[in-house]
């Protein structure tokens, strides 16, 4: 009897302990599976589904929270008397396109004929990519940049693109030579090798590097619109680089170059074509959403001074 009474002596005093360890299962395993976003996603080789995971590790607003974006009122700014005053709503990888601009094709550009259906974005973007094609045409004469996807007229997801979605990303295909080093036009993404090479329907082609760093020249120098990526493989970065140096190239547009071009840490390396990036406009912010990296020479809305501070001779 005696031994009954201690045994459960014991057990009575193992009561709490066990309750505090199921107590604390309990809270770990409800901040393990509570959010999906701080679980660790497994790998995989597939470079869309990689950047697709990449996306959801950052804390992407819901489609709650887009539509709340999307009705919140506009401030009236210049740009709403144009006749397409074009808005982005939310994130490059999850986002919508309001008043969508479409680009157009021209003696200086072509959109190629599987990006027909997805042609919209900003238009600051779409400026951008207009004035960077004339400019490279006129100091390199008929030369035609080739334009792949940019945003569907009312944005929102794109295969086989994770990002494309608010209007402020677009595909530009390399200014080509042929295997006589004659500059064409190829309106078509021919992938690379890294010596620059590279067959598209049993035609030798190379990498342009003279027309292309024009290209980057102009797309980095516009006053009115700020570049973010211009995502592409390294092999081809080099070779932009060293033409920009030969060149004499400015000294603060080469180390933007140097800053702004890079190849993707997840997903494709973009051997055939570059994915030019822009940052939200001034006029779509708060419903525009950037995330970093925010450069030096790219002053952000909420960073900038009031107007009630600022001295004659820095206006």
């Amino acid at each position: 009897m005696g031994n009954f009474h201690s045994q459960r002596r014991r057990q009575s005093r193992l009561v709490p302990w066990i309750c505090a360890l199921a107590a604390t299962s309990l809270v770990w395993l409800s901040g393990s599976f509570g959010t999906s976003a701080s679980a660790e996603l497994p790998m995989t080789g597939d470079p869309v589904l990689r950047e697709a995971q990449h996306a959801e590790t950052h804390a992407e607003p819901t489609d709650a929270e887009l539509e709340k974006i999307a009705r919140m009122p506009r401030s009236v700014s210049p740009s709403d008397l144009e006749p397409n005053p074009s808005v982005s709503v939310g994130y490059p990888n999850r986002g919508l396109l309001r008043f969508g601009m479409r680009i157009n094709d021209d003696k200086d550009l072509r959109v190629k004929v599987g990006s027909l259906d997805s042609r919209h974005a900003t238009g600051e973007l779409v400026r951008l990519v207009e004035a960077a094609a004339h400019e490279v045409a006129f100091r390199y004469p008929r030369a035609q940049l080739t334009v792949g996807d940019l945003s569907r007229p009312g944005g929102g997801r794109i295969r086989p693109h994770v990002s494309h979605q608010s209007g402020r990303d677009v595909d530009i295909g390399f200014y080509m030579l042929d295997r006589r080093a004659t500059p064409v036009n190829v309106h078509l993404f021919v992938r690379l090798n890294n010596q620059g090479m590279g067959k598209q329907w049993g035609n030798l082609y190379k990498f342009d590097a003279s027309r292309n760093w024009a290209l980057i020249e102009s797309l980095l120098s516009q006053p009115t619109t700020d570049v973010q990526h211009i995502f592409v493989s390294n092999a081809i970065k080099r070779r932009l680089i060293n033409q920009a140096v030969k060149e004499g190239a400015n000294p603060e547009l080469l180390m933007r170059a140097k800053r702004v071009i890079t190849q993707p840490r997840h997903g494709a390396p973009h051997r055939s074509h570059f994915h030019v990036r822009i940052y939200c406009s001034d006029d779509d912010r708060p419903m525009c959403k950037d995330r970093p990296p925010f450069y030096a020479w790219h002053q952000r809305a909420d960073q900038a001074p009031a107007i009630s501070a600022l001295k004659p001779n820095d206006s």
